[in-house]
């Protein structure tokens, strides 16, 4: 390895070319990455005491090509770390040509200002005595390097470019340059005092040990982006590219990578891992993964690309579950509704397990409807999650039993108390007085209500503009004093919040804090009967077999709700 220190402009003016390879994420500074980088050049630039400015490193492999001893070839180097430094220099460095041009327009230095921008553009920008690709001096990958050649020709931004931030970072830093109203040339005196560390490693050396082991500046690399590249790195260039094309790039742009959203992508990586080693990884799970990449490399990188890939697939079919799709999609999306996004590994192993033939859609929905009943009745009875993590991987162990439902029950029956499933009699006790409304801000609340309200219904309805409704209001009046009697304040603290003095409607502003016989058949100011005795919604017709509300009518309703909840949300059964 050789490692300098060198000018910008010298390393730019070389006669070479600096290639990104394709496994390398996309162009992905910011504006205030942009921004930073402009301020620092014009600091240095005013800073007259101040000899230079150190911007970080750029870290190359040399690419020997069966030409390069000739000296009339353009010499090739991989970029392995700096592409996003060596991208926005050369954005700042058109921009700034631009600016000078039009900086000196009504001045009678307009054609030298004219002439510095072509020499700007042919000595850092371009290879101007070669043609095809080689005559750009930074090869970007994929739809960036198509913006970089496109911006480079007219500035005009194609329809056809959808995820490059090419021309929207030189946009800004173009209107940057502009309004500082700047002298040019003291920008440009301020870009030539940057210094970067230029390190050249050659095929001997270990560039993914370099890689991982160099302090650089910039946006720091996700788990997910060291891994993509420790996966391609260990094939051969034609290799990475057509690993890149067929798996990996539809891969990220699936998970919306291509659009500026790691956090999808991380989160995946974090859930496949867990899946194959069957315990909790950190954040940060890229040793985890060498690890594993080291033990199964006999299997080789394309199957376990198409592996990585392959759960992709299942991670977004487990993020796009909706509740009007396909069964199953359903049966994820009631899961997914309890917010236990832990239980993520659990479903991906499950998805590949059908996808497989291991398991049949029966036993696959039976699964998720034990996860689901599992969580329900933890949420109901508001006990801790933190113990979430050790449960779901117990889950996930079970999965890979003979008979994972049987294994599955028997794992959520033989759970310690902390980490228990309530079973039929502590959830009937537990909600005549539990706090439901403000469980997670109402969102269990609503989550029960909802699944009631629908449950065995052939059509069922949509609930999502629905709220909450307390029969006997938040705050009492004195009517509602009244009709409870003399025990009211207990009465209203003890079940206002409770699942029994709850349901669905869409006319919460109407109903306000009516007296419960006013509620019963009420209209709107139009007119229209909105009554409890006029709703469609099945979980308030018990209303409309009372004359009054108090205790005695909550706690039935409670035990009515709390049937249907456990026949919904079942507790294993023995077999």
């Amino acid at each position: 390895m050789d490692a300098r220190d060198t000018l910008l402009t010298n390393f730019l003016g070389s006669e070479s070319q600096f290639y990104v390879p394709i496994y390398q994420r996309s162009y992905s500074w910011n504006k205030d990455n942009c921004l930073k980088l402009i301020q620092d050049i014009i600091s240095v630039a005013e800073d007259k005491a101040r000899p230079c400015h150190f911007i970080g490193s750029v870290i190359y492999l040399a690419k020997l090509k069966q030409d390069a001893r000739h000296a009339s070839a353009i010499q090739e180097y991989l970029v392995i770390d700096g592409q996003q430094r060596l991208t926005t220099m050369s954005l700042i460095l058109l921009a700034l040509g631009d600016y000078t041009k039009v900086f000196y327009r009504n001045s009678e230095d307009y054609a030298k200002a004219a002439t510095a921008l072509e020499k700007l553009q042919r000595k850092y920008l371009i290879n101007e005595d070669e043609i095809g690709d080689t005559y750009y001096k930074l090869r970007l990958n994929d739809e960036d390097f198509y913006a970089w050649t496109k911006l480079l020709q007219n500035r005009a931004k194609p329809e056809n470019i959808k995820w490059s931030k090419i021309f929207e970072n030189y946009q800004f830093i173009y209107k940057t340059i502009s309004d500082s109203k700047i002298d040019p040339q003291v920008v440009f005196e301020g870009i030539k005092k940057l210094k970067l560390v230029d390190i050249c490693l050659l095929p001997k050396d270990n560039a993914q040990l370099v890689f991982e082991t160099v302090n650089s500046t910039g946006l720091p690399l996700t788990s997910a982006d060291k891994i993509r590249n420790f996966i391609l790195m260990t094939v051969d260039p034609m290799k990475q590219t057509q690993l890149y094309q067929e798996y990996w790039h539809p891969m990220e742009k699936a998970l919306g990578v291509l659009e500026g959203i790691t956090g999808r992508f991380n989160d995946f990586f974090k859930y496949y891992m867990t899946v194959v080693l069957q315990r909790e990884v950190g954040e940060d799970n890229y040793d985890a993964f060498k690890n594993y990449y080291y033990k199964n490399y006999a299997v080789g990188t394309e199957t376990l690309v198409k592996q990585i890939q392959q759960y992709s697939k299942y991670y977004m079919i487990w993020c796009d579950a909706s509740e009007r799709g396909t069964r199953l999609q359903q049966a994820l999306c009631r899961v997914k509704n309890t917010n236990m996004l832990k239980v993520s590994p659990v479903i991906l192993k499950l998805l590949s397990d059908r996808d497989n033939c291991r398991i049949s859609d029966d036993d696959t929905e039976e699964i998720l409807k034990l996860i689901e009943s599992y969580w329900v009745r933890r949420a109901v009875l508001g006990l801790p999650t933190n113990t979430a993590g050790p449960v779901c991987i117990s889950m996930l162990k079970s999965l890979y039993n003979d008979d994972p439902v049987a294994s599955l029950r028997q794992n959520l029956l033989s759970l310690t108390y902390a980490q228990r499933m309530p079973d039929d009699a502590e959830i009937k006790s537990a909600l005549k007085t539990a706090n439901i409304y403000q469980l997670k801000s109402g969102t269990i609340a609503k989550l029960i209500l909802s699944t009631i309200e629908n449950h065995d219904r052939k059509e069922p309805i949509s609930t999502s503009e629905y709220t909450i409704e307390h029969i006997m209001p938040q705050t009492l009046s004195e009517e509602w004093k009244k009709d409870l009697g003399e025990d009211a304040t207990r009465i209203h603290e003890t079940y206002v919040h409770t699942i029994g003095n709850l349901t669905l409607t869409g006319y919460n502003s109407e109903y306000q804090n009516r007296r419960f016989v006013d509620k019963l058949d009420c209209s709107d100011k139009q007119g229209n009967r909105i009554g409890y005795r006029h709703t469609p919604i099945r979980i308030s017709s018990y209303l409309t077999t009372v004359s009054k509300w108090g205790e005695d009518e909550i706690l039935t309703r409670t035990e009515i709700i709390a049937t249907a909840l456990t026949k919904i949300w079942q507790y294993p059964r023995v077999d």
